[in-house]
């Protein structure tokens, strides 16, 4: 059996030092969410929040393996043998100032975090962490999951909001939001943004001003977040110039409106290398949650894993 799990573990690490080889010429962008204390009751099920203790070791792997480099400059610099990775955080979360942004410093590692503008300085969580918080471990995984995506999918986004507090208020089985998970899921505020950008790592982008979904919104709509918050981006340090869709929702119509409203580029949700540097609006990504363990880790970077998955259907 062990030398059964030892001839895996080889194979394994020799697939990933051929997709690193074969991969050498694009730029490899990891997209995380949060990054929690270790010692924080995460809600139950939250993959978006990875622990302290997962990301230390994730860093540790990149700088041995990979040149880490700037989402805005991914493309710069000689090749010096190693495969490009750019780091990206969606929405905006405090905890990627206090937990995440120590450990990327140490390191020397940049990063774009990409704002919900709308939220930046407030206390009021997203609405699907307030559901995550309220309800994880008191429905089944599948009813929770079910709810989110009847959201989604069925209640225009500048509404969803008040929806999501009215299911919490009637829901037999929600439970209360404590203040502790208030401060642990509460969104960035200008003081910490500041100091992230001078630090010189941390650049910031676009993610809408309400984290609209833009297929949920008419083009005059998915203009307005935009300019709204391109307005507010202007006014704090740091501005990289990339656009984040949320929940990878995109339509070709977006990508000329990105353009004209002066976006340097956008990043998706589906995964794979970014193998085109002219190809900046449809920039794909690879997805790393809460509980991937080192040797997941390594397969979803180099690329090996989501191939795996794609041949697999899965």
């Amino acid at each position: 059996m062990l030398k059964s799990v030892l001839a895996q573990g080889l194979a394994l690490a020799g697939a990933n030092a051929i997709a690193r080889r074969i991969n050498r010429k694009g730029v490899t962008v990891l997209m995380y969410h949060g990054v929690m204390e270790d010692d924080f009751g995460l809600a139950e099920g939250d993959w978006l929040q990875v622990r302290a203790s997962e990301f230390r070791s994730q860093m540790q792997h990149l700088g041995r393996d990979y040149r880490v480099v700037p989402l805005g400059r991914a493309w710069e610099g000689e090749d010096d043998g190693r495969p490009r990775v750019a780091l990206t955080f969606d929405d905006g979360y405090a905890n990627n100032f206090r937990v995440a942004f120590p450990i990327l410093r140490e390191f020397g590692f940049p990063a774009t975090v990409f704002l919900v503008t709308g939220a930046v300085g407030t206390r009021r969580l997203f609405w699907f962490d307030r559901l995550q918080i309220a309800l994880g471990g008191r429905v089944a995984p599948v009813e929770l999951k079910r709810i989110k995506e009847d959201f989604k999918a069925g209640t225009h986004p500048h509404g969803i909001d008040d929806a999501v507090d009215t299911l919490l208020r009637a829901h037999p089985d929600a439970g209360a939001i404590p203040e502790e998970a208030v401060e642990a899921y509460r969104p960035l505020s200008r003081e910490e943004i500041a100091e992230m950008a001078a630090s010189g790592l941390v650049r910031f982008g676009s993610h809408t001003h309400r984290h609209e979904i833009l297929t949920r919104l008419s083009q005059a709509e998915a203009e307005r977040t935009l300019a709204q918050s391109l307005e507010i981006l202007n006014t704090l340090p740091g501005y990289g110039g990339y656009f984040c869709f949320p929940n990878g929702g995109w339509a070709p119509e977006h990508i000329p409106l990105c353009r004209r409203l002066g976006f340097e580029g956008a990043v998706l949700t589906r995964p794979g290398v970014w193998k085109d540097p002219a190809d900046r609006f449809t920039i794909p990504r690879f997805g790393i949650g809460r509980g991937a363990d080192a040797a997941t880790f390594a397969a979803t970077v180099s690329g090996v894993l989501p191939r795996i998955q794609q041949v697999l259907g899965r």
